[in-house]
């Protein structure tokens, strides 16, 4: 910057000698390539800053696509049964012989088909996490060439947000799929259970 400066100052017709005062010039364009790369610097801190928003949502946009298998499952479970024993009921206005030998193989059958469901739904879940895992990796990655690894590590708060993130993530999937799997295991604890009482 110095020497493009100075040699604009340049006397051509004198050889070397320079005219005008390019210490006060050199100082001016300093000062507006200071406050460009000050300008550059926030932006990017406001672009992580950002991101950093975006794997929070992501986050819980993996946790809330979980919790909505499982409501979707419970859902159709719960339906399926109350319609079998309104049926039932419309038939034979007694409580009795509700779980017959044919309703409660199809019972189990739906029961299997929700546990396959869950199975899928919690790969899906892992998958999502490992690809949250390397986004954000990829991302720091990214910003090396722009920024130092402790000015980032600053900007990120030393990943304290990712890992609660992570944490957040791995709790509510665990609490989700007990639920699911006990839900599942209640039900089929009860179809067994009332189908044995009413036929022994």
């Amino acid at each position: 910057m110095a020497r493009n400066i100075i040699s604009l100052h340049l006397d051509n017709s004198k050889g070397i000698e320079i005219i005008g005062n390019p210490f006060q010039s050199i100082q001016s364009s300093y000062k507006v390539y200071e406050k460009q790369n000050i300008k550059q610097y926030i932006e990017i801190r406001n672009k992580i800053s950002d991101q950093l928003l975006t794997f929070h949502d992501r986050a819980n946009k993996i946790v809330e696509s979980f919790a909505s298998g499982f409501q979707k499952s419970a859902l159709a479970l719960i339906s399926f049964y109350i319609s079998a024993i309104i049926i039932k009921l419309i038939g034979k206005p007694v409580f009795k012989d509700i779980f017959t030998i044919d309703s409660t193989i199809l019972s189990s059958v739906f029961i299997c088909f929700s546990y396959i469901y869950y199975r899928i739904a919690l790969w899906e879940v892992k998958e999502q996490r490992k690809r949250f895992i390397g986004s954000y990796k990829n991302m720091k990655q990214r910003y090396l060439d722009l920024l130092d690894v402790e000015d980032i590590k600053r900007i990120l708060n030393d990943d304290k947000e990712y890992y609660a993130d992570l944490s957040f993530l791995d709790d509510k999937q665990q609490k989700y799929a007990n639920l699911w799997k006990y839900y599942l295991l209640g039900l089929f604890i009860v179809t067994t259970s009332l189908f044995l009482y009413y036929h022994h």
